[in-house]
């Protein structure tokens, strides 16, 4: 219940020949070398344009954010989640699961991600106004657990079992369809607001530190049952300033077309131009624009041109009969 990203695809495959002997040469063998070149022309109709969109992204991006260490951070966490899964070779069945390619194309991503998101916050500017605005309805975040279930009288038959003595957590394991928080105890960690759906939050904001709904609260996933272990008091206008602008800027980031209004103005602010042809619209996506559009944009600047030529010409003409 709780709440973007961009493909990438590694284009350069690591060829480690000890026998190589032309630094443009990526194999050498009987009967003809492969060149960087035939390579690249080779990739190119495949993975060519993903790639170069990966590369310009994350390249935009490290210019709009300036130093960081995002890159180190991002191979951190992959090594960590290869760990994590059992090793690479798991790890690599994972992905494939996943839609990724190859463990660096899973990298790169968390590493562009690690920078949109640094590069978005530093262009999402947030006023006092709103910040003092947005304090007068706001209540902290709260702790809470559920359980979830199908059939409403289930739900009132444990309520009632909970009241009797049994232990929440326990009861949220065996019972819980909730997977998430079922093996939890189902615990939810800390919830904001506008974080569930309606019914949810509406429930749980109005109960007090360490009561549990009385009668199922029923959502479009099923009937609730919910428990506050935690409700802490509101601070200060100081004191929650720094999480009232998190909460902020996650509403603002929340919007797509805000998202891709404030990307598409880093790349265009980054003056890509592509050299190769059969590339030369890979961006287009990204900078709201399309072949067609292109297409009609250089028509428009010939037929400017040509209309410039013609005038030019009329005006020699002129003096000339002058």
């Amino acid at each position: 219940m709780k709440k973007i990203a961009l493909s990438a695809v590694s284009l350069l495959a690591a060829f480690t020949l000890s026998a190589c002997s032309n630094s443009e040469d990526v194999v050498t063998m009987e009967g003809g070398n492969i060149t960087k070149d035939e390579l690249y022309e080779a990739m190119k109709p495949t993975i060519g344009e993903a790639t170069l969109q990966r590369m310009i992204l994350i390249q935009a991006l490290e210019n709009e954010v300036g130093d960081n260490n995002f890159a180190a951070e991002a191979e951190t966490e992959t090594r960590t989640t290869m760990a994590s899964v059992g090793g690479e070779e798991a790890f690599v069945g994972l992905l494939s699961q996943m839609g990724f390619s190859t463990v660096k194309e899973y990298q790169d991503q968390i590493h562009m991600n690690l920078l949109m998101n640094e590069a978005l916050e530093q262009r999402t500017p947030i006023s006092d106004e709103e910040i003092e605005e947005y304090y007068e309805t706001y209540e902290p975040a709260i702790t809470a657990s559920h359980i979830l279930v199908e059939d409403e009288q289930k739900a009132k038959d444990l309520i009632k079992e909970i009241n009797e003595g049994a232990d929440f957590a326990t009861v949220a394991t065996e019972n819980s369809t909730d997977p998430g928080s079922a093996q939890n105890g189902g615990s939810l960690g800390q919830v904001s607001k506008g974080q569930m759906v309606a019914p949810f939050e509406e429930a749980a904001f109005a109960l007090e530190e360490g009561e549990m709904t009385q009668t199922p609260v029923q959502s479009d996933f099923g009937y609730h049952i919910i428990l506050v272990t935690e409700k802490p008091e509101k601070g200060t206008l100081e004191e929650e300033t720094e999480t009232i602008k998190q909460n902020l800027l996650n509403e603002k980031l929340a919007d797509p077309t805000y998202l891709n209004d404030t990307m598409t103005a880093i790349l265009t602010e980054s003056n890509i131009d592509i050299k190769d042809e059969d590339l030369e619209d890979a961006m287009a996506p990204f900078l709201g624009t399309t072949e067609e559009e292109t297409s009609e944009s250089a028509e428009s600047t010939e037929s400017a041109e040509s209309t410039s030529e013609s005038v030019e010409s009329e005006d020699a003409s002129s003096e000339s009969a002058e």
